[in-house]
């Protein structure tokens, strides 16, 4: 009977990895269609009534889970689509609860909703550090492109080509978000719109600076060389503070390492001494809601200090 079940699940196992696969590469397949039509589509979005319309359309797409996930990955540097990202979520929701279950041996009912809540705060903190380090690697290149941007406005070059300019010269996120801005240019939209989507895909406040000085300076005129040197200026002082705070804060941080990882390690102390110690932690209904607590505290506490140390500059 045991052999059965065993083929069963391992026929159920393969048949779902196929169909996982086979909707992975539809999506892939329809992103690259759509790709294919943002390219060759006429802009149409400045004519009032369809923008009214479109944005009205819009509004519920926007509140859906698959769109804010989709624009989440938009601002990182993650070569994801919203399939990929839910396939994976849903495989560590099955390894995890069978992990629960059979290995740990929680009950299916509190194994459930550990399951489910792990993955999507794990997923939810992953793209959160992505769309941090994209939007860091972005700010930290962000005054060489602006000098470039500078040098090819001083040449008498007009904005469009001074984007060029970067984008020929630039590297890594700088280079992706300045190429969509020439893209878009290219295609006929106007210089305010494109900054506006760029401070939206990356909303920070050098970016939102830049965005503001640049459109205003184009449309009413006025010394844009001088401001975008002033900005890669302000930019580079603002690295060094930032750079300061960092080491000032070098010691809380640490201590809040040392204190996140001082009851694992006496817990694997304490298992590799005498591993019946710890047994009703893992084998008693009461222990395993201790141990759950326990964590939780953890994780509050970890979070807590790391909020305690961080300085924002």
């Amino acid at each position: 009977m045991s052999l059965v079940i065993l083929l069963f699940a391992a026929s159920f196992a393969v048949f779902a990895g196929l169909a996982l696969a086979g909707l992975v590469h539809a999506d892939r397949l329809r992103r690259r269609h759509q790709a294919r039509l943002k390219r060759v589509r006429p802009e149409v979005s400045r004519l009032p009534v369809k923008a009214s319309k479109k944005a009205k359309s819009s509004k519920p797409d926007e509140q859906s889970l698959f769109a804010r996930i989709e624009r989440a990955l938009a601002q990182t540097n993650l070569r994801l689509s919203v399939v990929e990202l839910l396939v994976q979520m849903s495989f560590a929701v099955l390894g995890l609860y069978a992990v629960s279950v059979l290995v740990l041996g929680l009950h299916p009912l509190l194994a459930l909703p550990i399951a489910i809540a792990v993955p999507a705060l794990g997923a939810h903190l992953f793209l959160n550090i992505a769309k941090n380090r994209y939007r860091a690697a972005f700010t930290a290149e962000l005054p060489e492109a602006l000098d470039i941007f500078a040098r090819g406005l001083r040449a008498g070059r007009p904005v469009s080509d001074s984007l060029a300019i970067v984008v020929d010269n630039a590297k890594g996120p700088i280079l992706r978000e300045f190429t969509k801005c020439r893209d878009e240019m290219r295609m006929g939209t106007t210089l305010p719109e494109t900054l506006s989507r760029l401070e939206t895909r990356i909303p920070t406040p050098e970016v939102s600076f830049f965005s503001v000085a640049t459109s205003l300076q184009s449309e009413t005129g006025g010394n844009l060389i001088e401001t975008m040197e002033g900005l890669a200026n302000q930019l580079r002082e603002r690295r060094k503070l930032r750079r300061k705070a960092r080491a000032l804060s070098s010691e809380a941080r640490a201590s809040a390492m040392i204190l996140a990882a001082l009851p694992f390690a006496v817990a694997l102390s304490i298992g590799l001494l005498n591993g019946a110690y710890l047994e009703p932690l893992y084998t008693d209904t009461r222990g395993q809601i201790m141990s759950l607590v326990a964590i939780t505290s953890i994780a509050v506490g970890v979070g807590v200090m790391a909020r305690m140390g961080k300085l924002d500059v």
